[in-house]
Protein backbone atom coordinates (compact mmCIF):
# COMPACT_ATOMS: atom_id res chain seq x y z
CA UNK A 1 0.00 0.00 0.00
CA UNK A 2 1.33 3.31 -0.85
CA UNK A 3 0.88 6.43 0.52
CA UNK A 4 -1.13 8.87 -1.52
CA UNK A 5 1.21 11.54 -3.19
CA UNK A 6 0.34 14.81 -2.06
CA UNK A 7 3.23 17.43 -4.20
CA UNK A 8 4.91 20.50 -2.22
CA UNK A 9 2.38 22.49 -4.34
CA UNK A 10 -0.93 20.52 -3.82
CA UNK A 11 -4.28 22.54 -2.39
CA UNK A 12 -4.14 19.80 0.28
CA UNK A 13 -0.63 21.15 1.25
CA UNK A 14 -1.44 24.74 1.37
CA UNK A 15 -4.06 25.03 3.83
CA UNK A 16 -3.16 22.00 5.82
CA UNK A 17 0.16 23.00 6.84
CA UNK A 18 -0.98 26.60 7.98
CA UNK A 19 -4.47 25.51 9.60
CA UNK A 20 -2.22 23.18 11.63
CA UNK A 21 0.12 25.55 12.93
CA UNK A 22 -2.64 28.47 13.37
CA UNK A 23 -4.44 26.14 15.34
CA UNK A 24 -1.38 25.67 17.81
CA UNK A 25 -0.86 29.14 17.75
CA UNK A 26 -4.68 29.60 19.26
CA UNK A 27 -4.34 26.41 21.36
CA UNK A 28 -1.25 28.60 23.14
CA UNK A 29 -3.32 31.66 23.16
CA UNK A 30 -6.53 29.77 25.12
CA UNK A 31 -4.60 28.28 27.70
CA UNK A 32 -1.49 29.86 28.48
CA UNK A 33 -2.84 31.31 31.46
CA UNK A 34 -3.74 27.90 32.74
CA UNK A 35 -0.37 27.01 34.19
CA UNK A 36 1.14 28.05 37.65
CA UNK A 37 4.52 29.43 38.56
CA UNK A 38 7.10 27.24 38.49
CA UNK A 39 10.05 27.55 41.42
CA UNK A 40 12.61 28.34 38.67
CA UNK A 41 10.70 31.49 37.12
CA UNK A 42 10.73 34.15 39.91
CA UNK A 43 14.85 33.87 40.07
CA UNK A 44 14.64 33.51 35.82
CA UNK A 45 12.85 37.10 35.96
CA UNK A 46 15.21 38.65 38.56
CA UNK A 47 18.54 37.49 36.29
CA UNK A 48 16.23 39.34 33.32
CA UNK A 49 15.62 42.68 35.13
CA UNK A 50 19.56 42.76 36.46
CA UNK A 51 20.69 42.56 33.11
CA UNK A 52 18.04 44.96 31.71
CA UNK A 53 19.18 47.40 34.39
CA UNK A 54 22.68 46.35 34.02
CA UNK A 55 22.91 47.28 29.99
CA UNK A 56 19.89 50.42 30.46
CA UNK A 57 22.10 52.44 33.12
CA UNK A 58 24.53 52.74 30.42
CA UNK A 59 21.99 53.88 27.64
CA UNK A 60 18.82 55.26 29.00
CA UNK A 61 19.36 56.11 32.74
CA UNK A 62 16.59 58.06 33.03
CA UNK A 63 14.46 55.34 32.00
CA UNK A 64 15.24 53.17 34.91
CA UNK A 65 15.06 56.10 37.29
CA UNK A 66 11.63 56.93 36.71
CA UNK A 67 10.58 53.15 36.82
CA UNK A 68 9.82 51.49 40.38
CA UNK A 69 9.93 48.01 39.46
CA UNK A 70 13.91 48.71 39.19
CA UNK A 71 14.29 49.80 42.95
CA UNK A 72 14.46 46.22 44.21
CA UNK A 73 17.61 44.71 41.77
CA UNK A 74 20.07 46.85 43.60
CA UNK A 75 22.89 43.93 43.22
CA UNK A 76 25.22 44.72 40.93
CA UNK A 77 25.26 42.16 37.53
CA UNK A 78 29.02 41.95 38.60
CA UNK A 79 27.97 40.84 41.61
CA UNK A 80 25.07 38.64 41.13
CA UNK A 81 24.96 35.18 42.02
CA UNK A 82 23.81 34.02 38.82
CA UNK A 83 25.59 36.64 36.45
CA UNK A 84 27.22 33.59 34.43
CA UNK A 85 23.68 32.55 33.21
CA UNK A 86 22.46 33.68 29.23
CA UNK A 87 20.06 36.41 29.04
CA UNK A 88 19.04 36.12 25.36
CA UNK A 89 15.44 35.21 26.36
CA UNK A 90 15.39 36.84 30.00
CA UNK A 91 16.79 40.15 29.26
CA UNK A 92 14.19 40.76 25.92
CA UNK A 93 11.42 39.68 27.90
CA UNK A 94 11.92 41.98 30.55
CA UNK A 95 12.32 45.08 28.20
CA UNK A 96 9.36 44.17 26.79
CA UNK A 97 6.93 43.98 30.38
CA UNK A 98 8.28 47.21 31.12
CA UNK A 99 7.80 48.76 27.74
CA UNK A 100 4.41 47.62 28.16
CA UNK A 101 4.63 48.87 31.78
CA UNK A 102 2.89 45.47 33.13
CA UNK A 103 2.38 46.44 36.27
CA UNK A 104 0.47 43.32 38.17
CA UNK A 105 2.90 40.96 39.44
CA UNK A 106 0.39 38.49 38.18
CA UNK A 107 0.59 39.57 34.45
CA UNK A 108 4.21 39.38 34.88
CA UNK A 109 4.24 35.96 34.91
CA UNK A 110 1.55 35.10 32.48
CA UNK A 111 3.56 37.82 29.95
CA UNK A 112 6.26 35.65 30.50
CA UNK A 113 4.24 32.42 29.63
CA UNK A 114 3.10 33.79 26.23
CA UNK A 115 6.43 34.98 25.30
CA UNK A 116 7.76 30.99 26.39
CA UNK A 117 5.12 29.83 24.04
CA UNK A 118 6.00 32.08 21.03
CA UNK A 119 9.86 30.81 21.13
CA UNK A 120 8.88 26.96 21.68
CA UNK A 121 6.21 27.46 18.73
CA UNK A 122 9.19 28.81 16.47
CA UNK A 123 10.99 25.88 17.80
CA UNK A 124 8.01 23.33 16.82
CA UNK A 125 8.06 25.23 13.47
CA UNK A 126 11.70 24.43 12.86
CA UNK A 127 10.77 20.83 13.83
CA UNK A 128 8.36 20.55 11.30
CA UNK A 129 11.05 22.11 8.36
CA UNK A 130 13.37 19.41 9.57
CA UNK A 131 11.37 16.82 8.94
CA UNK A 132 9.95 17.89 5.64
CA UNK A 133 12.85 18.81 4.29
CA UNK A 134 14.67 15.59 5.54
CA UNK A 135 11.79 13.23 4.16
CA UNK A 136 10.68 15.37 1.20
CA UNK A 137 7.26 15.26 2.12
CA UNK A 138 4.99 17.77 4.03
CA UNK A 139 2.70 15.38 5.74
CA UNK A 140 5.88 13.66 7.71
CA UNK A 141 6.67 17.52 8.44
CA UNK A 142 2.98 17.50 10.40
CA UNK A 143 4.06 14.03 11.86
CA UNK A 144 6.89 14.98 13.55
CA UNK A 145 5.55 18.81 14.75
CA UNK A 146 2.50 16.31 16.14
CA UNK A 147 4.94 14.24 18.12
CA UNK A 148 6.58 16.82 19.38
CA UNK A 149 3.41 18.91 20.43
CA UNK A 150 1.80 15.21 21.96
CA UNK A 151 4.97 15.03 24.21
CA UNK A 152 3.22 15.83 27.09
CA UNK A 153 5.67 17.13 29.62
CA UNK A 154 7.25 19.12 26.83
CA UNK A 155 3.64 20.29 25.67
CA UNK A 156 3.43 21.89 29.62
CA UNK A 157 7.09 22.73 29.91
CA UNK A 158 6.86 24.95 26.95
CA UNK A 159 4.52 27.45 28.86
CA UNK A 160 6.78 27.80 31.68
CA UNK A 161 10.21 26.57 31.08
CA UNK A 162 12.46 29.51 30.56
CA UNK A 163 15.36 27.48 31.07
CA UNK A 164 15.30 24.07 29.14
CA UNK A 165 12.43 24.58 27.12
CA UNK A 166 13.59 27.67 25.71
CA UNK A 167 16.78 26.38 25.22
CA UNK A 168 15.11 23.37 22.94
CA UNK A 169 13.58 25.49 21.13
CA UNK A 170 16.45 28.23 19.84
CA UNK A 171 18.58 24.54 19.51
CA UNK A 172 15.96 23.28 17.38
CA UNK A 173 16.04 26.48 15.27
CA UNK A 174 19.40 26.42 14.76
CA UNK A 175 19.55 22.90 14.17
CA UNK A 176 17.50 23.78 11.32
CA UNK A 177 19.47 27.04 9.86
CA UNK A 178 22.93 24.48 10.02
CA UNK A 179 20.85 21.68 8.05
CA UNK A 180 20.32 24.38 5.59
CA UNK A 181 23.49 25.77 5.54
CA UNK A 182 25.64 22.26 5.27
CA UNK A 183 23.47 21.56 2.07
CA UNK A 184 23.63 24.92 0.36
CA UNK A 185 26.78 26.53 1.92
CA UNK A 186 26.28 30.25 1.43
CA UNK A 187 27.48 33.62 3.10
CA UNK A 188 23.79 34.37 3.55
CA UNK A 189 22.64 31.21 5.51
CA UNK A 190 26.05 31.23 7.11
CA UNK A 191 25.28 34.38 8.41
CA UNK A 192 21.83 33.41 9.43
CA UNK A 193 23.14 30.72 11.23
CA UNK A 194 25.48 32.61 12.99
CA UNK A 195 22.93 34.65 14.02
CA UNK A 196 20.49 32.00 14.98
CA UNK A 197 23.36 30.07 17.07
CA UNK A 198 24.50 33.03 19.12
CA UNK A 199 21.12 33.57 20.08
CA UNK A 200 20.82 29.99 21.47
CA UNK A 201 24.23 30.27 23.17
CA UNK A 202 22.81 33.30 24.87
CA UNK A 203 20.26 31.69 26.23
CA UNK A 204 22.29 28.36 27.37
CA UNK A 205 26.17 28.21 26.43
CA UNK A 206 25.91 24.17 25.70
CA UNK A 207 24.49 26.19 22.09
CA UNK A 208 28.16 25.40 21.21
CA UNK A 209 27.07 22.18 20.55
CA UNK A 210 25.62 23.42 17.07
CA UNK A 211 28.67 25.27 15.66
CA UNK A 212 31.20 22.84 16.59
CA UNK A 213 28.82 20.02 14.88
CA UNK A 214 28.15 22.82 11.68
CA UNK A 215 32.26 23.42 11.34
CA UNK A 216 33.20 20.08 11.25
CA UNK A 217 30.47 18.62 8.62
CA UNK A 218 31.55 21.71 6.48
CA UNK A 219 35.11 20.52 6.93
CA UNK A 220 34.17 16.76 5.98
CA UNK A 221 32.51 18.14 2.67
CA UNK A 222 35.65 19.85 1.71
CA UNK A 223 37.31 17.29 2.63
CA UNK A 224 35.14 14.76 0.32
CA UNK A 225 35.43 17.13 -2.54
CA UNK A 226 32.07 18.45 -2.23
CA UNK A 227 32.86 22.13 -0.85
CA UNK A 228 35.55 24.13 -2.45
CA UNK A 229 38.18 24.80 0.29
CA UNK A 230 38.31 28.74 -0.52
CA UNK A 231 34.95 28.80 -0.61
CA UNK A 232 34.44 27.15 3.07
CA UNK A 233 37.01 29.52 4.24
CA UNK A 234 34.94 32.77 3.53
CA UNK A 235 32.11 31.27 5.13
CA UNK A 236 33.71 29.94 8.04
CA UNK A 237 35.50 33.38 8.65
CA UNK A 238 31.76 34.74 8.36
CA UNK A 239 30.42 32.65 10.49
CA UNK A 240 32.66 32.81 13.30
CA UNK A 241 32.66 36.89 13.06
CA UNK A 242 29.38 37.53 13.10
CA UNK A 243 28.54 34.99 15.70
CA UNK A 244 31.43 35.39 17.90
CA UNK A 245 30.25 39.65 17.84
CA UNK A 246 26.77 38.81 18.53
CA UNK A 247 27.17 36.29 21.10
CA UNK A 248 29.21 38.95 23.37
CA UNK A 249 26.80 41.58 22.16
CA UNK A 250 23.75 40.06 23.81
CA UNK A 251 25.18 38.92 27.20
CA UNK A 252 26.26 41.82 29.03
CA UNK A 253 28.19 39.48 31.54
CA UNK A 254 31.00 39.15 28.80
CA UNK A 255 31.70 42.71 28.11
CA UNK A 256 34.39 43.25 30.57
CA UNK A 257 36.14 39.99 29.39
CA UNK A 258 34.57 38.42 26.61
CA UNK A 259 36.61 35.71 26.29
CA UNK A 260 37.68 35.31 29.85
CA UNK A 261 34.34 34.84 31.13
CA UNK A 262 32.85 33.05 28.22
CA UNK A 263 35.09 30.26 29.29
CA UNK A 264 34.27 30.98 33.05
CA UNK A 265 30.59 30.60 32.07
CA UNK A 266 31.05 27.42 30.18
CA UNK A 267 33.17 25.61 33.19
CA UNK A 268 30.33 26.82 35.83
CA UNK A 269 28.23 25.13 33.72
CA UNK A 270 30.56 22.06 33.05
CA UNK A 271 30.54 21.67 36.88
CA UNK A 272 26.60 22.93 37.97
CA UNK A 273 26.95 24.35 41.18
CA UNK A 274 23.67 22.11 42.57
CA UNK A 275 24.24 19.63 45.35
CA UNK A 276 21.16 18.82 46.65
CA UNK A 277 19.20 15.51 46.43
CA UNK A 278 16.90 13.61 43.94
CA UNK A 279 14.21 11.05 44.43
CA UNK A 280 15.17 8.27 42.14
CA UNK A 281 14.08 5.05 41.74
CA UNK A 282 13.22 5.02 45.35
CA UNK A 283 16.15 6.31 46.90
CA UNK A 284 17.42 9.57 47.92
CA UNK A 285 20.26 10.58 45.47
CA UNK A 286 22.95 13.47 45.94
CA UNK A 287 22.41 15.13 42.74
CA UNK A 288 26.77 14.76 42.35
CA UNK A 289 26.54 11.11 42.74
CA UNK A 290 23.71 10.18 40.22
CA UNK A 291 24.21 6.70 38.49
CA UNK A 292 25.10 6.75 34.64
CA UNK A 293 21.55 5.60 33.50
CA UNK A 294 19.65 8.37 35.44
CA UNK A 295 18.91 10.52 32.20
CA UNK A 296 18.04 7.68 29.80
CA UNK A 297 16.28 6.25 32.50
CA UNK A 298 14.07 9.57 32.84
CA UNK A 299 13.94 10.09 29.40
CA UNK A 300 12.82 6.22 28.63
CA UNK A 301 9.63 6.43 31.44
CA UNK A 302 8.74 9.54 30.57
CA UNK A 303 8.22 9.72 26.03
CA UNK A 304 5.56 8.27 24.60
CA UNK A 305 6.25 4.47 23.97
CA UNK A 306 5.87 5.07 20.47
CA UNK A 307 8.40 7.22 19.62
CA UNK A 308 10.75 5.41 22.34
CA UNK A 309 10.06 2.53 19.62
CA UNK A 310 10.15 4.13 16.12
CA UNK A 311 13.20 6.42 18.43
CA UNK A 312 15.60 2.99 18.80
CA UNK A 313 14.28 1.67 14.80
CA UNK A 314 15.60 4.74 13.28
CA UNK A 315 19.05 4.78 15.68
CA UNK A 316 20.02 1.61 14.38
CA UNK A 317 18.98 1.93 10.76
CA UNK A 318 21.51 5.38 10.67
CA UNK A 319 23.99 3.45 12.71
CA UNK A 320 23.83 0.91 10.07
CA UNK A 321 24.16 3.69 6.98
CA UNK A 322 27.23 4.49 9.00
CA UNK A 323 28.65 1.57 9.21
CA UNK A 324 27.97 1.02 5.34
CA UNK A 325 29.34 4.23 3.87
CA UNK A 326 32.70 4.08 6.06
CA UNK A 327 35.22 6.58 5.83
CA UNK A 328 33.16 8.52 4.03
CA UNK A 329 30.22 8.66 6.35
CA UNK A 330 27.36 9.75 4.28
CA UNK A 331 26.17 8.74 0.75
CA UNK A 332 23.50 11.91 0.00
CA UNK A 333 21.92 14.62 1.36
CA UNK A 334 19.95 12.65 3.67
CA UNK A 335 22.71 10.42 5.41
CA UNK A 336 24.46 13.93 6.39
CA UNK A 337 21.36 15.21 7.83
CA UNK A 338 21.06 11.70 9.86
CA UNK A 339 24.31 11.95 10.61
CA UNK A 340 23.54 15.19 12.24
CA UNK A 341 20.90 14.41 14.36
CA UNK A 342 22.48 11.21 15.31
CA UNK A 343 25.33 13.47 16.65
CA UNK A 344 23.13 15.98 18.55
CA UNK A 345 21.53 13.06 20.23
CA UNK A 346 23.80 10.86 21.19
CA UNK A 347 26.61 13.34 21.40
CA UNK A 348 25.45 15.28 24.48
CA UNK A 349 23.60 12.31 26.34
CA UNK A 350 26.96 10.51 26.53
CA UNK A 351 28.99 13.63 27.75
CA UNK A 352 26.85 13.87 30.98
CA UNK A 353 27.61 9.90 31.61
CA UNK A 354 30.94 10.21 30.94
CA UNK A 355 32.01 13.44 32.75
CA UNK A 356 29.44 12.74 35.27
CA UNK A 357 27.58 16.07 35.29
CA UNK A 358 25.19 16.70 38.13
CA UNK A 359 21.46 16.83 36.80
CA UNK A 360 18.09 16.62 38.82
CA UNK A 361 14.84 17.15 38.01
CA UNK A 362 14.44 13.94 35.50
CA UNK A 363 15.94 14.99 32.39
CA UNK A 364 15.19 18.26 31.56
CA UNK A 365 18.56 19.68 31.16
CA UNK A 366 18.97 17.11 28.37
CA UNK A 367 15.73 18.92 26.36
CA UNK A 368 17.48 19.94 23.67
CA UNK A 369 18.51 16.50 22.65
CA UNK A 370 14.85 15.67 22.21
CA UNK A 371 13.95 17.17 18.37
CA UNK A 372 17.05 15.35 17.06
CA UNK A 373 15.44 12.16 19.20
CA UNK A 374 11.93 12.77 17.62
CA UNK A 375 13.74 12.96 13.53
CA UNK A 376 15.72 9.76 14.25
CA UNK A 377 12.07 8.71 15.30
CA UNK A 378 10.54 9.39 12.76
CA UNK A 379 12.97 8.26 10.45
CA UNK A 380 12.41 4.75 12.12
CA UNK A 381 8.49 4.99 11.49
CA UNK A 382 9.12 6.02 7.77
CA UNK A 383 11.13 2.88 7.06
CA UNK A 384 9.09 0.79 8.88
CA UNK A 385 5.90 2.41 6.64
CA UNK A 386 7.74 1.35 3.51
CA UNK A 387 8.53 -2.10 4.86
CA UNK A 388 6.25 -5.09 3.04
CA UNK A 389 6.22 -8.08 4.70
CA UNK A 390 4.28 -10.60 3.69
CA UNK A 391 1.22 -9.77 5.36
CA UNK A 392 -0.66 -7.20 3.32
CA UNK A 393 -2.52 -5.41 6.39
CA UNK A 394 0.64 -4.40 7.68
CA UNK A 395 0.85 -0.48 6.43
CA UNK A 396 -3.05 -0.14 7.49
CA UNK A 397 -1.93 -1.63 11.39
CA UNK A 398 1.08 0.57 11.30
CA UNK A 399 -1.15 3.57 10.97
CA UNK A 400 -4.22 2.75 13.27
CA UNK A 401 -1.38 1.88 15.83
CA UNK A 402 0.46 5.54 15.27
CA UNK A 403 -3.15 7.22 15.32
CA UNK A 404 -4.13 4.92 18.44
CA UNK A 405 -0.99 6.01 20.23
CA UNK A 406 -1.43 9.71 19.30
CA UNK A 407 -4.91 9.72 20.31
CA UNK A 408 -4.37 8.15 23.70
CA UNK A 409 -1.45 10.47 24.85
CA UNK A 410 -3.59 13.63 23.43
CA UNK A 411 -6.60 12.13 25.65
CA UNK A 412 -4.44 12.01 28.51
CA UNK A 413 -2.87 15.34 28.21
CA UNK A 414 -7.10 16.84 28.15
CA UNK A 415 -7.53 15.16 31.04
CA UNK A 416 -4.38 15.92 33.50
CA UNK A 417 -4.36 19.54 31.57
CA UNK A 418 -2.67 21.99 33.05
CA UNK A 419 -0.36 19.48 35.09
CA UNK A 420 1.28 17.03 31.93
CA UNK A 421 4.25 18.35 33.60
CA UNK A 422 3.74 14.66 35.55
CA UNK A 423 3.13 12.26 32.70
CA UNK A 424 4.76 8.96 32.64
CA UNK A 425 4.40 5.89 30.57
CA UNK A 426 3.50 2.45 31.46
CA UNK A 427 7.37 1.61 31.76
CA UNK A 428 7.73 3.95 35.12
CA UNK A 429 5.56 0.93 36.57
CA UNK A 430 3.68 0.89 39.76
CA UNK A 431 4.11 3.54 42.70
CA UNK A 432 5.50 6.10 40.67
CA UNK A 433 5.39 8.97 43.34
CA UNK A 434 6.85 6.77 45.60
CA UNK A 435 10.05 5.83 43.43
CA UNK A 436 10.29 9.05 41.12
CA UNK A 437 10.13 13.15 41.39
CA UNK A 438 6.86 14.54 40.62
CA UNK A 439 5.55 18.26 40.61
CA UNK A 440 9.28 19.01 40.99
CA UNK A 441 8.11 22.78 39.48
CA UNK A 442 5.58 23.34 41.70
CA UNK A 443 2.86 24.23 39.29
CA UNK A 444 -0.13 22.53 41.28
CA UNK A 445 0.21 25.05 44.19
CA UNK A 446 -1.97 27.23 42.28
CA UNK A 447 -4.60 24.81 42.48
CA UNK A 448 -3.73 24.14 46.01
CA UNK A 449 -4.70 27.76 46.84
CA UNK A 450 -7.74 27.89 44.55
CA UNK A 451 -9.42 25.24 46.75
CA UNK A 452 -8.40 27.44 50.16
CA UNK A 453 -10.21 30.48 48.73
CA UNK A 454 -12.77 28.89 47.59
CA UNK A 455 -13.87 26.86 50.29
CA UNK A 456 -12.61 28.85 53.53
CA UNK A 457 -15.25 31.52 54.41
CA UNK A 458 -12.66 33.53 56.77
CA UNK A 459 -11.04 36.58 55.32
CA UNK A 460 -7.94 35.88 55.99
CA UNK A 461 -6.14 32.31 56.22
CA UNK A 462 -2.66 31.01 57.56
CA UNK A 463 -0.98 29.02 55.20
CA UNK A 464 2.18 26.81 55.38
CA UNK A 465 4.32 25.16 52.49
CA UNK A 466 7.37 23.52 53.17
CA UNK A 467 10.36 25.38 51.45
CA UNK A 468 11.68 25.64 48.88
CA UNK A 469 8.49 26.58 46.81
CA UNK A 470 6.75 28.22 44.53
CA UNK A 471 3.70 28.77 46.89
CA UNK A 472 3.83 32.72 47.26
CA UNK A 473 4.60 33.04 43.69
CA UNK A 474 1.28 30.59 42.34
CA UNK A 475 -1.11 33.55 44.99
CA UNK A 476 -0.40 35.81 42.22
CA UNK A 477 -2.17 33.29 39.34
CA UNK A 478 -5.37 33.92 42.07
CA UNK A 479 -7.67 37.12 41.65
CA UNK A 480 -6.19 40.43 42.60
CA UNK A 481 -8.63 40.75 45.16
CA UNK A 482 -8.53 37.47 46.88
CA UNK A 483 -4.87 37.04 46.83
CA UNK A 484 -4.38 39.04 50.14
CA UNK A 485 -6.52 36.32 52.17
CA UNK A 486 -3.60 33.82 52.05
CA UNK A 487 -1.05 34.57 54.64
CA UNK A 488 2.43 32.44 54.45
CA UNK A 489 3.73 31.63 57.44
CA UNK A 490 6.99 29.82 58.48
CA UNK A 491 5.48 28.18 61.62
CA UNK A 492 2.79 25.01 60.43
CA UNK A 493 1.59 25.60 64.14
CA UNK A 494 0.72 28.86 62.88
CA UNK A 495 -0.95 27.78 59.98
CA UNK A 496 -4.64 27.06 59.72
CA UNK A 497 -3.77 24.72 56.16
CA UNK A 498 -0.71 22.91 55.11
CA UNK A 499 -0.05 22.22 51.54
CA UNK A 500 2.77 20.38 49.76
CA UNK A 501 4.00 18.96 46.81
CA UNK A 502 5.72 16.00 48.66
CA UNK A 503 9.38 17.51 46.87
CA UNK A 504 12.25 15.53 48.62
CA UNK A 505 9.55 14.20 51.07
CA UNK A 506 7.52 11.34 49.18
CA UNK A 507 6.60 9.69 52.28
CA UNK A 508 2.76 10.72 53.72
CA UNK A 509 2.65 13.09 56.68
CA UNK A 510 1.37 12.46 60.00
CA UNK A 511 -2.02 15.00 59.91
CA UNK A 512 -5.18 13.48 60.00
CA UNK A 513 -7.59 16.11 58.10
CA UNK A 514 -6.45 15.51 54.05
CA UNK A 515 -9.16 17.51 52.63
CA UNK A 516 -8.34 18.31 49.18
CA UNK A 517 -5.54 16.50 46.91
CA UNK A 518 -4.51 17.64 43.64
CA UNK A 519 -4.15 14.11 40.82
CA UNK A 520 -3.18 13.65 37.35
CA UNK A 521 -2.92 10.30 35.87
CA UNK A 522 -5.05 9.12 39.06
CA UNK A 523 -1.55 9.74 40.83
CA UNK A 524 -1.42 11.96 44.12
CA UNK A 525 0.72 15.31 43.56
CA UNK A 526 -0.42 18.13 45.55
CA UNK A 527 -2.20 17.61 49.34
CA UNK A 528 -4.02 20.17 51.35
CA UNK A 529 -4.48 19.56 54.96
CA UNK A 530 -6.69 21.44 57.35
CA UNK A 531 -4.82 22.04 60.24
CA UNK A 532 -7.11 24.57 62.52
CA UNK A 533 -10.52 25.47 62.25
Amino acid sequence: MQMPDFSRSSPLQRWAVPAFFVAVFLLGLLIFRDFGVSIDENQQRDIGMISLKHVAQKIAPNWVEGDYNFVKYQTPLAEFYDRDYGVAFETPVSFLERIFKIADDGDKFLFRHFCTFLVCFGGLIAIFQLARRRFNDWRIGLLAALWMLLTPRLFAESFYNDKDAVFMAMFAIATNTAVRLLLRPTLRRALVHALVCAITIDVRIMGVLLPLATLGLLSWRSFRGELRWAQLGKIVAVYLVVMAGVVVLLWPYLWPAPLHNFVQAFKNMSAFRWGGTVLYRGSMVLATELPWHYAPVWMGITTPILYLVAGLTGIVLVIRQLLRAQWRLWHDEGGLQDLLFLGLFFGPLLAVIVLHSVLYDGWRQLYFIYPAFLLLAIRGWVAAAAWRPRWAGWPRALYAATALSMLIVGAQMVRDHPLQNVYFNLLAGANVGERFEMDYWGLGYRQDLEYIIANEPRSVVKVFAPGPSPAEFNRLMLPADQRGRLQFTDKPEEADYFITNYRWHPESYPYPHEVHQVRADGRRIHSVFRLRW
